[in-house]
């Protein structure tokens, strides 16, 4: 038998699902987990966005690894250690490189204040001295088309 969810169109997945995950703060890797438990109960786009709606009222706070760390500064905001450490209150110094790197290598733990500092930007939250321009290079619109469902929340 197939699954119900075959019947969407995975850019219309896509673009359902990034309504939840701004509101929420949550990375790309973490939408889709959530998609993907969603996506075998439902039929249509209709019915995604109520079970995703319905998911937003009870979802929790939910702490940040260093892996959804770099993550987010990756492929949601594209910078580079230098660029985000600043951002979540790290000092902007010589070592902000190998302090992010212990970060998100797990070295040094993610602190609830950073989490949420993080997932605010993870969800348009912006401070003024927010760096205009990105250093790391964006993926093309191919790249995003070659993976799986999820690929670009």
């Amino acid at each position: 038998m197939a699954s119900k969810h075959m019947k969407i169109d995975p850019d219309i997945i896509d673009r359902t699902a990034r309504v939840t995950r701004k509101k929420l703060g949550y990375t790309p890797s973490e939408i889709k987990e959530v998609v993907e438990t969603l996506l075998p109960t439902v039929a249509d786009r209709h019915e995604l966005r109520t079970a995703l709606e319905e998911y937003e009222k009870t979802a929790q706070y939910r702490p940040m690894t260093g892996e959804l760390i770099r993550e987010a500064r990756k492929k949601c905001f594209f910078f580079t250690a230098e660029q985000f450490g600043p951002l979540l209150g790290f000092k902007d110094s010589g070592s902000i490189r190998s302090t992010m790197s212990n970060l998100e290598n797990g070295r040094t733990e993610v602190t609830e204040m950073v989490s949420r500092l993080a997932r605010a930007y993870l969800a348009g939250h912006r401070p003024p001295d927010w760096p205009k321009n990105p250093k790391l290079k964006k993926p093309s619109v191919l790249d995003k088309k070659s993976s799986s469902i999820g690929a670009f929340f």
